[in-house]
């Protein structure tokens, strides 16, 4: 019996997921790799920053190294930034990775909170709070990362292959991975006859871990989506926090859009998919019905 291939599906997010948060909008960013190509990438990246003076102890962080320009406190060249880039770009362009990013508007959901505290006399925080506790105030990232392992696992069973998934560690909310990724799993979860009834299968059946990593853990993967994700972020809503100096300004711009170019020509369908209100009702209608029911059945006296 041949072998069977194996792929790893990195995911980290950009923007601010949880409702009570700041800004309307986040993303996901899931990159497939196979896991052998893995372990080679991770070691010529460690050759690749070297090269360009970047320390290799851990992984480079998109904000910290393109728009503080630095990486542990020291600053970097912007020569060298830019060579690295270039490098980088050879590199992704010589492997064979795809990338999917699911982005979504918060707006609509924080508006029903608005609605619901002003009703009540109410804060906002107050609110979320309970949203908090009934772990729903992060729900929208749980839904996203749903839809990118249900998409992984379609991918396996596309491939023949078997898979694991890597997730960029953010503590105390792990627990929202975690039930993306068993949620993922389970058919009940979807209505039968549907895509993600199917794909639900092929996860089960196809995906046998999860993992959480830091940004010391020297991943090749979650570097990468990291770069993808914040550069994808920040070109397509705009800098998050413009500089007064204009050639700064350029500069960042300038590594927007190479890391940007990179990205694109890794997408697996060939562009980014905005989850819309029906869409995520599809992919996780069990978590906006909760939320929904929350908000409907919140009384003063809570």
């Amino acid at each position: 019996m041949a072998k069977s291939d194996n792929y790893i599906l990195f995911i980290d997010e950009s923007g601010k997921s949880k409702l009570s948060d700041q800004g309307d909008h986040f993303l996901l960013c899931g990159l497939i790799i196979n896991k052998d190509l893995h372990s080679a990438l991770s070691s010529y990246m460690v050759s690749l920053k070297n090269k360009s003076d970047i320390p290799t102890d851990e992984n480079i962080h998109a904000f910290d190294l393109f728009e503080n320009e630095k990486v542990k406190g020291n600053h970097h060249k912007h020569v060298h930034i830019d060579t690295f880039l270039k490098r980088l770009r050879m590199l992704v362009q010589g492997a064979d990775l795809k990338c999917i990013i699911v982005r979504i508007n918060k707006d609509d959901y924080k508006k029903l909170i608005t609605k619901k505290a002003k009703k009540l006399k109410m804060s906002e925080r107050a609110i979320t709070n309970i949203l908090k506790k009934n772990d729903l105030h992060d729900f929208l990232y749980e839904a996203l990362a749903r839809k990118l392992i249900l998409e992984f696992g379609h991918f396996l069973e596309q491939e023949d292959a078997h898979g694991e998934v890597v997730a960029e560690s953010r503590r105390q909310d792990d627990d929202a991975v975690l039930r993306a990724f068993i949620d993922s799993t389970q058919t009940s979860k979807f209505k039968d006859g549907t895509t993600y009834h199917l794909w639900s299968k092929q996860s089960f059946k196809r995906i046998y871990s999860l993992v959480f990593q830091n940004k010391k853990g020297l991943s090749f993967g979650l570097e990468i989506a990291d770069l993808f994700a914040w550069a994808h972020f920040n070109t397509h809503y705009g800098k998050e926090r413009p500089f007064k100096s204009v050639a700064k300004n350029r500069r960042i711009d300038s590594r927007l859009h190479k890391v940007n170019e990179i990205m694109k020509e890794t997408l697996m369908k060939n562009k980014v998919e905005d989850i819309s209100n029906t869409k995520l009702k599809n992919v996780a209608g069990d978590r906006v019905s909760k939320f929904t029911e929350l908000l409907n059945n919140l009384k003063q006296s809570q």
